[in-house]
């Protein structure tokens, strides 16, 4: 897609067989049934196909999340749901932890049942697994769900056999990944045009230095000041009619998360990140944290500008972040489109 037009993209078309089929089966008709005290979806005519769901993965910019939309519209139904996965992660963790099964009812799979009550058709954006925990949890919901009759897709930049590569016990998470593999379609976009980048390239992008920017954009000069995201106090270095400037150093290299950066999405109608280093292979944790942000940042739609003495797109040239930062440089290539100045 380019400049709000759709292009023809061979790779992208020879997916859309898959998606016809999987769409196919989500439109089935089915019934709620109960099945080892909780509420399910059972076909009227016969089982449900045992694979169900497609995982869609390949490079940053391949049109993973357009072909996903097309399948998500596709279907008439009103049990469906598209979420992105950092907040489904936090919903899912609040509902395990304020749910109350019924004796002998298994917690993960009572929560199932009620996301399965609420969409049978479950869509996951920018599929990943930054913890063991979440890898493990994943596991186990992802069996409940399909026994639920729940169908489910997600993108991703990592195949699956990649998820957690270089992550600590990765043992794990191998359970996980053959469950994934077993019952759903998985399905590569292969080379080819990164549309994200080559949108994003057409547009001159401000060579304002941060102050300045900050001045620009908020008509006022910036003063160091501070925020409470949730129960953090973070520095910022100034925060005026939306916008929000921080250091890398403040917002990537202490202790925030997903429930942190979610917060500032509520609040910023734009941010500004300064000092963005070169980092080494022992600096993942800052740059994941620097993943998690742009991808919420993403989802929320919210213009992002990057400042830093390294190039972004040489920022983090190898290690265990490596891969997942230059799929972030690409996205923020598009939001340094928003709001442009």
């Amino acid at each position: 897609m380019e400049q709000g037009t759709i292009q023809r993209d061979p790779v992208q078309e020879a997916v859309l067989p898959l998606l016809d089929r999987v769409a196919e089966g989500v439109r089935r008709p089915v019934h709620r049934t109960l099945w080892r005290g909780v509420e399910v979806w059972r076909g009227v005519e016969g089982d449900l196909p045992d694979v169900r769901g497609v995982y869609l993965h390949g490079d940053v910019g391949r049109g993973k999340s357009l072909l996903m939309q097309w399948l998500f519209d596709s279907v008439p139904i009103a049990e469906k749901r598209r979420v992105h996965f950092h907040p489904f992660m936090e919903e899912l963790h609040h509902r395990l932890h304020h749910a109350k099964p019924p004796g002998g009812v298994d917690l993960v799979l009572h929560v199932a049942s009620q996301l399965s009550g609420e969409a049978r058709l479950l869509c996951f954006d920018e599929f990943y697994i930054t913890t063991i925990a979440d890898g493990v949890l994943l596991g186990r919901l992802l069996s409940a769900l399909h026994h639920c009759g729940v169908t489910l897709c997600a993108t991703s930049n990592w195949a699956p056999d990649y998820l957690f590569q270089d992550g600590f016990n990765r043992a794990s998470v191998l359970p996980f990944i053959d469950r994934l593999k077993s019952r759903i379609h998985v399905c590569e976009l292969g080379s080819g045009v990164d549309w994200r980048r080559r949108v994003a390239g057409a547009h001159n992008a401000t060579t304002l230095g941060a102050e300045e920017l900050f001045t620009h954009l908020s008509g006022h000069h910036p003063a160091p000041t501070s925020i409470e995201l949730r129960h953090v106090r973070v520095a910022a270095q100034g925060i005026e009619n939306g916008v929000f400037w921080f250091g890398f150093e403040a917002l990537c290299n202490t202790a925030l998360g997903r429930a942190e950066y979610m917060n500032l999405c509520t609040r910023a109608k734009t941010v500004i990140i300064s000092g963005v280093p070169e980092l080494s292979p022992d600096d993942a944790d800052a740059a994941m944290r620097f993943v998690v942000l742009v991808d919420l940042l993403y989802e929320h739609r919210i213009p992002l500008r990057v400042r830093g003495p390294v190039a972004l797109d040489e920022a983090c040239p190898e290690g265990p972040a490596a891969f997942a930062w230059r799929r972030s440089v690409s996205r923020v290539h598009e939001l340094s489109r928003l709001g442009e100045v």
